[in-house]
Order: C-alpha cells, then sequence, then structure tokens
C-alpha cells in the first residue's frame, strides 16, 4: 500500500491529495511527512510486526501518522480520540502496543498507555528532514498486517482483526474495476478513525491517486450542512453511514452537486436517498475481512436492503456450508463462510479465537488461504447472489 502511494507521489507530485478546512496537502508533501514521521517511529522502537497506535482527530496528520506506520512495517491501530478512556485502555492492552502518537503528552489517552513509548507528531517534523523517502518496508510482504479493525466476534468479545497489505489492495482494486473509481475522484471522509469504515474511505482512495477531502464532526452532525458541504466540496464518492443515509434521504442535494457514487452496507441501504443522480452500492461484509465481501448496485426497481447481499467481489469466495463442512445445493441455507484475498490474518493476540474463525481454505488454490467463519445463515441464489437468512442458532 505504502508503494502504490510513492508512486503517486512520484509521478504526480503537485496534486492535491488531501484537504481539511481550508488546509490541503499534496502528494509529494504528504509522502515527506509520512516519511519524517517514519523516521521518528524507527528511531523510538517501531519495526516490523510491532502495533503503534494513532489516537488523533480525523484529519491530515492522523493520515500522515497512518501512513507512516506502514512505511516502517508495524501494524496501525488507529483510535479515536473521543473513545472512553477505559476503551482506550483496552485496546492498547489487547493489541499489544509498543508505541503511541498522539497531539500532545497531556491527552488522556497517554494516561492509559501502559509503558509505550510517546510521540507527538506535527508538520514541523518535516523542518529537518532531508533524507530521501525509504524504501516501502512491505513491497515484499503483502501478507503483513497493515491496520488493525476494531471487532465484535460471535460471542460478543471486542479485540483486533488483522488485516493485511494485499487485504486493502483487494479493496483498491474494486473500488476502481468495480466501482469505477479514478483520480479525479473527490472521496469524503468522515469515518470515526480507526472503523472499518474509515480504512475503506482513506487506503482505496489512496492506492487509486483520489483526493480525500475530510469532514469535521459538526457537519456531519447537521444534515442541511452536511449537504451543502458535499456540493461546496465537490464530493464525488460516498461511504455513507447513518448521518450520511438520513442527510441524503431528508432532503436532495443541490444542483450544483457531483456525487455520483455511495456506498453503504445492505442494511442501510433501506434507507434509499430519492435521488436518481448517484449510483447506490450495497455492500456485505464483516471487519475480518476487511469490510466488503459482497456488493450490488441497488436498481430503482429493487426493495433496497432486503435479503439479497449480492455477489462476491472480484477475488472473494462466498461458500454456504453445512455442518459437516461440506458445500450445500443451491437454494439450501447453511452457514456462510468467507474466502479469498479479503480475509484478514486473525485476531491480534487472540491464538485460541483465531483458530476457532479462521481455518485453512479447502476450497481455494493458496496453500496459506484462510477461511472464515461468519456465524451467518444464508443460501445461494439462482443467478449467483447470496442470500441472508440470519444469525446461525436464532429462530
Amino acid at each position: 500500500m505504502d508503494a502504490c502511494v510513492a508512486r503517486h507521489a512520484a509521478s504526480k507530485p503537485d496534486e492535491i491529495v488531501a484537504t481539511h478546512a481550508g488546509r490541503s496537502i499534496t502528494r509529494a508533501e504528504l509522502d515527506l511527512y509520512a516519511c519524517a514521521i517514519a523516521d521518528h517511529l524507527r528511531r523510538a522502537g517501531a519495526d516490523r510486526g510491532k502495533t503503534v497506535a494513532i489516537c488523533l482527530p480525523r484529519g491530515i496528520d492522523q493520515i500522515a501518522a497512518c501512513l507512516a506506520v506502514m512505511k516502517v512495517g508495524a501494524a496501525c491501530l488507529a483510535l479515536s480520540p473521543d473513545a472512553s478512556v477505559e476503551m482506550l485502555r483496552f485496546r492498547l492492552a489487547d493489541c499489544g502496543v509498543v508505541l503511541l502518537v498522539v497531539q500532545n503528552e497531556r491527552d488522556p489517552v497517554v494516561s492509559v498507555a501502559a509503558g509505550a513509548a510517546i510521540l507527538t507528531v506535527s508538520p514541523d517534523l518535516t523542518a529537518d528532514f532531508r533524507e530521501p523517502p525509504p524504501a516501502a518496508a512491505n513491497d515484499l510482504d503483502s501478507r503483513g498486517v497493515a491496520w488493525i479493525a476494531p471487532a465484535v466476534t460471535i460471542g460478543g468479545a471486542t479485540c483486533g482483526a488483522e488485516i493485511t497489505h494485499a487485504n486493502l489492495m483487494l479493496l483498491a482494486h474494486w473500488l476502481r474495476a468495480e466501482c469505477g473509481v479514478r483520480p479525479f475522484d473527490r472521496i469524503c471522509h468522515m469515518a470515526e478513525p480507526g472503523t472499518s469504515a474509515a480504512m475503506l474511505e482513506l487506503w482505496p482512495a489512496l492506492a487509486a491517486g483520489a483526493t480525500l477531502v475530510i469532514m469535521d464532526d459538526a457537519i456531519a452532525a447537521d444534515p442541511a450542512a452536511m449537504r451543502l458541504w458535499l456540493e461546496a466540496e465537490a464530493v464525488s464518492v460516498l461511504v455513507a453511514g447513518d448521518e450520511a443515509i438520513d442527510a441524503l434521504t431528508q432532503a436532495p442535494l443541490g444542483e450544483g452537486a457531483r456525487l455520483r457514487l455511495v456506498l453503504t452496507d445492505v442494511e442501510r441501504a433501506r434507507c434509499y436517498p430519492p435521488d436518481a443522480r448517484f449510483r447506490l452500492v450495497a455492500t456485505y461484509g464483516h471487519d475480518e475481512c476487511a469490510l466488503v465481501s459482497s456488493a450490488h448496485t441497488v436498481a430503482r426497481n429493487e426493495r433496497p436492503g432486503g435479503p439479497h447481499i449480492g455477489r462476491p467481489i472480484a477475488g472473494t469466495t462466498i461458500h454456504i456450508l453445512d455442518a459437516e463442512g461440506c458445500q450445500v445445493p443451491r437454494g439450501q441455507e447453511g452457514e456462510m463462510w468467507i474466502g479469498g484475498g479479503g480475509v484478514g490474518r486473525g485476531y491480534r493476540n487472540r491464538p485460541h479465537l483465531t483458530a476457532e474463525r479462521f481455518v485453512p481454505d479447502p476450497f481455494g488454490d493458496d496453500p496459506a488461504g484462510m477461511i472464515f467463519r461468519t456465524g451467518r445463515r444464508a443460501r445461494a441464489l439462482p443467478g449467483g447472489g447470496i442470500g441472508y437468512t440470519g444469525m446461525m442458532g436464532a429462530s
């Protein structure tokens, strides 16, 4: 992923890669900023395979810091400064964080860092940094962990799902090939830091060479302000959570809006925005599998948000199995398992839980491939789609 971002910086260094509240940064500037942070991370002990936490507000500094973690080959645990101190304490300890990046050493999260080294970041870090950008640490290790997403297991345990560089690149390929995302796109970034939705907004966009347009929380909380902002910022791609769906449903966008693609999950797609000017793609997936495993474009004559969850995206497989792990006939109900390139590496520091949910893929060609147990009931539909029918064990 870092190498892909670096190539865009080298080929079009002066293009804007991110903008937030009047501040913009070019591709070359972002790469330099991330390299400077990476240099400090290395000197503070960050290395391949270790966990580095980024607890910064959504913005350019946060994006640069997350990219810097990838440059050193560490796993990035992005956290929201708005999370409770108790949750921050748990996630830092659960994921084995060795280094914590913050805005200020007086931030509340520092008090629960439990011995992790502390690094503060600002654009000033680039002032004395004149070394050429280092080679990407993960070029030869696509299976290395890039991102740790928060996940809640079937049994209700909260833990970190390990998402690899290859997982992120599969998402990037899907957005380019099947959703038509291109370098001219302006992609809204409004998800809470560290969530899988933020992962979907950030990394595929940067890999595609698109521009990230960062939304403030105050705008996200006001549907009318959000609609005006989307138009003023010429946003063309939106990953829509509850707030965005509410804003799009309450009233149409202005005539000058450039929004052409909205991605949301199949449940939120029930609230179909009454605007024919953009394509709505309903997605289904799990945090453990890089969030998106199947998708379909919602047709105007389709009942939105129904049991149909689309077809597997390219590079992903979905199997409906019986209790013995055998494929059930088409149309019959069984447990849904996800395989292919979107399946993450497991749960951070949870080997027993990983062994329960991630098993060697008996259907794939990759000897190292894994298949993920979703705990959901489903059936294969005529034409290749998947029908979701509920949780395993539910009446």
